[in-house]
């Protein structure tokens, strides 16, 4: 049996042991970056996923948009969307009044406050309260005045309540002139960004 040369191993050896030092460094090294890949790309996918979300939700959005624009726009031409027009709700009672051939008519405007979370449903709704009074000579002049009111007014309102009372405790004559007098509280709907104080 012939023995293998000591010499060519003394050289060989070494080499070999650090070629599989090097192959294992290679191996864990290239584990942990397989590692940080994953996890970087499992990040990117996330990334993608929450962003294709966002897509859809923007498409969603701009969809409900464009299906509501023109129902918006006809609520801010009438004036319920933006500032609240106090001057033309004026000439809207005043010009209803005449109208309804009456015998003219006292109102107190109210500052605009915030509506009942109930009815604003999260909506920036105010409301804004006008109080008319007006001398009437019979009842059915106040639903003459409320349907030419109906007919005139801008925006979106609702009459919150009215009272009838006489105006005086003369007898009845015969006479055209007005003893009954009415009071109504109207409210008035604008939706409007909160800016921290009434309007």
């Amino acid at each position: 049996m012939t023995r293998p040369p000591l010499a060519v191993l003394k050289l060989s050896l070494p080499l070999l042991l650090a070629a599989l030092v090097l192959a294992v460094t290679g191996i864990v090294w290239s584990r942990s970056q397989a590692r940080e890949a994953e996890a970087l790309l499992a990040q990117q996918q996330a990334a993608h996923t929450r962003a294709w979300q966002a897509l859809a939700r923007s498409r969603d959005q701009q969809r409900l948009i464009q299906a509501h624009l023109d129902a918006y726009r006809a609520l801010a031409a009438r004036g319920f969307v933006g500032p609240e027009n106090r001057l033309a709700w004026i000439e809207a009672i005043q010009l209803a009044n005449q109208d309804a051939g009456l015998y003219g008519l006292e109102y107190r405007l109210g500052p605009r406050v915030a509506a009942a979370p109930a009815l604003a449903q999260g909506v920036p709704l105010g409301q804004t309260p006008l109080t008319v009074s007006m001398p009437l000579l019979v009842e059915t002049d106040l639903l003459r005045f409320l349907a030419a009111l109906r007919a005139r007014a801008p925006g979106i309102y609702r009459v919150q309540a009215c009272s009838l009372s006489r105006s005086g405790r003369e007898a009845f004559e015969a006479v055209k002139l007005p003893r009954l007098r009415a009071e109504c509280e109207l409210l008035w709907f604008t939706v409007a960004p909160a800016t921290g104080r009434a309007q």
